[in-house]
């Protein structure tokens, strides 16, 4: 209940009333001074409030206030919208809306009333302060009015951020409708990042990484790889290509239920196809994105430039020990691993998997090197019986699904389904 006299810390009067995460710097006060008549808006530094009960941060309270403590973490627009959007109801015609924005480096950037009397050192306690990132010397403010009712005019002002932030008043200047306040990054700002190295690697670990490190610094810094290790196999996946990988599967997947569309309307009696069409829209959205990249390291640990690449955040390397299997994969009889030997060709490992199905493609088998390179050509006469060196240990052979002709462009899609599935099974082996 209220009663005359009453200040915040009378509502709020010790911390233990408050979650961890709250924003004790920025708690923000919608005020009724009549019923259902005006809004205003008034925030206080409740932390200050607590130091020092008699300062003018523990704002004296009036009848119909309501308090909100906001949490760090969960954002403030659900509140402050519907304050605004009351702000805005009450406003006259062809009047300036009293909101004021920040952005850039700040905790919580975004749209905040714009109070009597406000000023820049508010508008930062509103954004819940700087972030780690922000460049502490200036600032940007950009700032628009109307002249003369005719056209609107634009400035920007530099915000002497270190002298605001030593309590110099000159520096925090006055806010007015449409502020807007943005704070910069520091140049080359880069958060704490890593890679991980696994596998065959002398000193397997995370590596934090420096901005522009290469694969080949951070392996020497790992000691390099053990004498059991199989270069030729590495597996290097990056979770920007895993994001990219997700986003063209869900296209793929839209793509072919257009189809399918379009075939149930055209073609009432290809049930066939259109369940071959399903399974496959399944298997799109069911696949694991790995975001494998394709690299040499073998040809990186003999010094070669172009084969070095340079790390992001979350890059992982996996070196797997020596392998000795040929992996058939897809519409054969028997889908499994043989040992590598020498002068055998595709063919002679898929007759070692009894052979294909019925529903095999015969034209478009490819085989999936140990590091992830694809290699397909069509024509029986890629692989002949007289060559030695096509297959080499690691290699999987996929024989993919003959598709019906409908859809054409559904058999390249089972090759990208079946390449996927095998490079989520290698780095799963992990």
């Amino acid at each position: 209940q209220w009663s005359p006299g009453m200040r915040l810390t009378d509502v709020l009067t010790s911390p233990e009333l408050v979650t961890p995460r709250s924003d004790l710097g920025y708690v923000l006060i919608r005020r009724e001074p009549s019923p259902n008549i005006a809004v205003q808006v008034v925030s206080a530094d409740l932390r200050a409030a607590w130091l020092r009960p008699e300062s003018a941060s523990n704002v004296a309270l009036e009848a119909r206030d309501k308090i909100y403590v906001f949490n760090l973490d969960n954002g403030r627009d659900q509140y402050v919208e519907p304050i605004i959007e009351d702000l805005e109801a009450q406003s006259p015609p062809n009047s300036a809306l009293p909101i004021v924005r920040i952005a850039g480096q700040v905790k919580v950037p975004g749209q905040y009333p714009l109070e009597r009397g406000m000023r820049v050192a508010d508008l930062l306690r509103a954004g819940g302060g700087l972030s780690e990132a922000a460049y502490g010397n200036s600032a940007e403010l950009t700032r628009y009015a109307i002249v003369n009712g005719e056209y609107r005019e634009t400035a920007l002002l530099t915000v002497d951020l270190a002298a605001l932030l030593r309590g110099d008043a000159a520096a925090n200047l006055p806010l007015t409708p449409y502020d807007y306040l943005n704070v910069k990054e520091v140049s080359r700002w880069r958060g704490e990042e890593s890679v991980t190295l696994a596998g065959e690697i002398t000193f397997p670990g995370t590596y934090p990484i420096r901005r522009g490190e290469t694969l080949s610094s951070v392996l020497a810094r790992a000691g390099g790889l053990t004498d059991l290790a199989f270069p030729e196999g590495s597996k290097f996946t990056r979770l920007e290509d895993a994001a990219r990988e997700r986003e063209n599967l869900e296209v793929l997947a839209r793509r072919v239920e257009r189809d399918l569309a379009a075939i149930s309307v055209t073609e009432p009696n290809a049930s066939e196809t259109i369940q071959t069409g399903q399974s496959l829209v399944t298997q799109l959205r069911t696949t694991v994105a790995t975001g494998r990249v394709v690299i040499r390291l073998e040809q990186l640990l003999a010094g070669e430039p172009s084969s070095d690449i340079v790390l992001k955040d979350g890059d992982q390397l996996l070196v797997p020990d020596r392998q000795q299997e040929v992996t058939v994969l897809g519409e054969v009889q028997y889908a499994t691993s043989h040992l590598f030997a020498q002068g055998l060709s595709r063919d002679d490992y898929i007759a070692k998997s009894g052979g294909m199905t019925t529903r095999a493609d015969k034209k478009r088998i490819y085989v999936v090197r140990a590091n992830g390179e694809v290699v397909a050509e069509s024509g029986a006469r890629w692989f002949r019986r007289a060559s030695t060196t096509d297959m080499r240990p690691g290699d999987a052979i996929v024989v993919p699904l003959d598709v019906d002709q409908p859809i054409a462009r559904w058999s390249a899609i089972t090759q990208i389904v079946y390449n996927l599935a095998l490079g989520a099974a290698a780095v799963a082996s992990f």
